[in-house]
């Protein structure tokens, strides 16, 4: 298993968190998860804490792991501002034990995407099978790579956002896929320009190397490391799944016996 060099989210922390803060979409969905699971629940690539931070509203005892150090802060910061007694851990997703057992472990909104080997697949889900009591949930949250989505791939930049930015100033968020479709490879690159209050031009970059996964990639790994029956859903409403679905929604559960 590689080690990552570097983090390409330390230079954007404070942007991907102003960018994503509001989408909430996915939300009901984890929380209905964790009325049927119960209580604790792990989130892995918890990023700055826009899903872990809303479990403390139904009580909840909430885990979250991430790599990222300046993303972790910035859930840290929000949690102790709220005074939400969440439990926050820098950890490699790919391979993480917990003295804690788990009722839900869910990886949230294409996290799953920096996972580049397969066999990185696999010791994620290993370590999330570990993670769970006997019966527990896993939840699994990641773009389906629909022709659509890969004739993007092409290098051409494209407006992708506005946003409120930390400093109060409006943020365009352009970026441009590079897509290999062979190695099932996006290599993303992204502009954030905003005009500070003395009218000058800013520009803040980042390149981000991911790893794209089909359904029966997934559906394999699942079962290869125990997790029986994945249900397969196409949206956060848990719609019925089809082949231009634009999310992969996988429910699964660790078996009893």
């Amino acid at each position: 298993m590689e080690e990552p060099v570097h983090d390409p989210y330390a230079s954007i922390a404070k942007l991907y968190e102003a960018e994503h803060q509001h989408w909430l979409e996915d939300i009901e969905m984890y929380r209905a998860l964790s009325a049927r699971a119960g209580s604790p629940v792990l989130e892995l690539g918890c990023g700055s804490g826009r899903e872990i931070l809303h479990f403390d509203e139904d009580a909840y005892e909430a885990h979250g792991i991430d790599i990222c150090e300046p993303l972790l802060r910035i859930a840290a910061e929000k949690a102790k501002r709220k005074g939400i007694p969440v439990l926050l851990t820098q950890k490699d997703m790919r391979a993480f034990s917990s003295p804690s057992k788990f009722r839900l472990v869910f990886c949230a909104l294409d996290s799953l995407l920096h996972l580049p080997q397969y066999e990185d697949l696999l010791s994620m889900l290993t370590s999330a099978f570990n993670a769970l009591v006997p019966g527990g949930f896993f939840a699994l949250d990641v773009v389906n790579p629909t022709p659509d989505l890969l004739a993007q791939g092409d290098g051409l930049v494209r407006r992708q956002s506005s946003f409120i930015g930390p400093s109060g100033t409006n943020v365009t968020h352009f970026v441009a896929w590079d897509i290999d479709p062979n190695i099932q490879t996006i290599k993303s690159h992204h502009f954030y320009d905003w005009i500070s209050s003395n009218d000058q031009m800013n520009r803040r970059t980042a390149s981000i190397c991911l790893r794209y996964w089909t359904k029966d990639q997934i559906k394999e790994a699942l079962n290869a490391t125990g997790f029986t029956s994945p249900e397969l859903y196409g949206s956060v409403q848990l719609d019925t799944f089809e082949l231009d679905s634009e999310r992969m929604i996988f429910v699964t559960t660790r078996p009893t016996a």
